[in-house]
């Protein structure tokens, strides 16, 4: 109960009789008390999205002071367990001042980038090692505020999938590994060697998955030969593929060809076909021939020429290879020039 007080001064003194509570004269005082509602205050209003707001709703099961130790713990639980969590999303809601960013992460067995429009040649054909993409449910929601440290998550931590030693050849090997291997292979170290190096000279095919379970083994133990050819191939394509899209790449190696004397002839889809060669007008063309490949053709094309023709050796359809060559035995040839057409047809060979 809270009672309060004030004094009313009147000019002269009232005239009505008094009443209890109220002193009539010259200086009148009033007394009033007031009790407290006894209705409880309806709880504050939390701004959707905001920290407060996600706290009392008890939706993030997991919390961090800040992102460096989100990262710290997210680096533990990888290696604890064997996975590999991959960022697929990162949602942001400008419309919302209390809203910073939400990130999506899973495991890296779920398979990201949707299905491919592809249809396989031989179904029944079984791929030789088990498949990395599981569609594992395993799903780690993270969220920041604006001028907030601290970080909530939330974490299903399912999976469909081995654990440990026997699930780290599926995850990714680390970019220092990655650059250890290239840096050797810009050396010209041969890939069975840096294989020995990584393995610490002890290295054996068949028994590279016999891990123990009772020991933490390391990514690196299940690096294959073919994860070093395959950042070899990369290290190529630096210098063969001179630029990023396939279209402008080969029209710069149109030019050098031409500069270097290799380019028999050349048509783009979107050049106009040259008068009286009876070519489509979308048609593809690259031919070249190689100052060596010249000597040996004038050396020994007049004696016999063959001719082979092989299709979808990239990944654009319908794009045949057909390759010129001479045999010098019934088992041995030597290829003397090679074309790219987007149509093999008899028309196109005689140019």
């Amino acid at each position: 109960m809270s009672q309060g007080r004030f004094r009313l001064k009147r000019g002269s003194p009232s005239l009505s009789p008094p009443t209890p509570g109220l002193q009539n004269n010259s200086g009148t005082f009033i007394e009033f008390r007031a009790f407290d509602d006894p209705t409880p205050a309806p709880p504050p209003v939390l701004a959707a999205g905001s920290l407060q707001h996600d706290l009392s709703s008890l939706k993030y099961d997991l919390r961090w002071n800040s992102w460096r130790e989100f990262l710290t713990w997210r680096d533990e639980e990888q290696v604890q367990k064997g996975i590999q969590f991959k960022r697929v999303k990162v949602y942001e809601y400008n419309s919302n001042p209390h809203f910073g960013q939400q990130t999506r992460f899973v495991c890296s067995r779920k398979g990201t980038g949707g299905v491919k429009n592809y249809t396989k040649a031989h179904p029944e054909w079984k791929q030789k090692q088990e498949s990395m993409r599981t569609d594992c449910p395993c799903v780690l929601l993270v969220k920041t505020y604006p001028n907030v440290s601290t970080v909530l998550g939330n974490y299903t931590d399912e999976h469909n999938h081995d654990l440990g030693n026997q699930n780290l050849r599926f995850t990714r090997i680390s970019k220092e590994t990655r650059e250890y291997i290239a840096g050797l292979l810009r050396l010209k170290v041969s890939p069975n060697h840096i294989l020995h190096l990584i393995h610490g000279g002890v290295y054996h095919q068949d028994s590279l998955f016999d891990s123990d379970d009772t020991t933490t083994a390391s990514r690196n133990d299940f690096i294959q030969l073919q994860d070093i050819r395959r950042i070899e191939k990369a290290i190529e394509a630096e210098s063969i593929r001179l630029h990023s899209g396939d279209g402008e790449s080969t029209l710069l190696w149109v030019e050098r060809l031409r500069a270097q004397g290799m380019l028999l002839g050349f048509k783009a889809k979107s050049q106009p076909p040259p008068a009286d060669s009876g070519l489509e007008p979308d048609v593809f063309i690259l031919m070249v021939q190689t100052k060596w490949q010249k000597q040996k053709f004038e050396q020994y094309g007049r004696e016999l020429v063959c001719i082979d023709a092989t299709h979808n050796t990239t990944i654009y359809e319908n794009l045949n290879l057909t390759t010129l060559l001479f045999a010098y035995s019934l088992s041995t040839g030597i290829p003397i020039a090679f074309m790219l057409a987007s149509a093999s047809v008899k028309l196109h060979i005689r140019l």
